[in-house]
């Protein structure tokens, strides 16, 4: 019986039954995330959060993996969460984006919005710091030193980033029903 509930939770994320039988070494890294797929969903869970579920895989491979959870997503009715740092793949299969930056979210707004309509700084220079086509070759980086996490100071996070200061409590703004900002009035301006 335990054979058989394996096969099917392995075909249901497009793996052949028989690769129960295999060692972790003897599989592939995207073989290797859908089976921790099928293990996540063996429970039927309501919420499926998924953190990083496509690093060190190649492109063709990063699609299977995301189609599978996607499909398994609906087929079991839970929600998903993914938590990831490639904004263009995860853009292509959730409704909305929650930026962090040092722990924090600093921004939550629909997909679209976040893409064409950045509000929070970090959140800005995150969109242009993605590659463009037409590029050529230019890397728009994001200036200043990534925050210690391990000597965080109170406040604003980025304000450190970008050469300012700001140790006030920053409050969550609501933009509109579906987008909100922690906005810092010190760094807001900065791009």
């Amino acid at each position: 019986e335990k054979k058989e509930i394996v096969g099917k939770l392995l075909k249901s994320v497009g793996l052949e039954p028989e690769l129960g039988k295999r060692f972790p070494h003897e599989l592939s890294g995207g073989m290797k995330q859908r089976v921790t797929i099928a293990m996540g969903i063996s429970l039927n869970p309501t919420v499926i959060i998924a953190d990083e579920p496509t690093s060190a895989l190649d492109v063709v491979v990063q699609r299977q993996v995301m189609d599978t959870l996607e499909s398994a997503q609906e087929r079991i009715g839970a929600g998903l969460i993914l938590v990831g740092h490639d904004m263009g793949l995860m853009a292509q299969f959730v409704d909305r984006i929650a930026v962090m930056y040092a722990g924090k979210i600093v921004e939550i707004a629909p997909v679209e919005t976040i893409f064409n309509k950045p509000l929070h700084p970090y959140t800005r220079m995150l969109i242009k710091s993605l590659p463009k086509l037409d590029s050529h070759g230019v890397f728009n980086g994001i200036p200043g030193l990534p925050a210690q996490l391990l000597n965080l100071e109170e406040g604003c996070s980025f304000c450190l980033r970008v050469g300012k200061v700001n140790k006030k409590e920053i409050p969550w703004v609501k933009i509109s029903k579906s987008h909100y900002i922690r906005e810092c009035k010190v760094c807001s301006d900065y791009n």
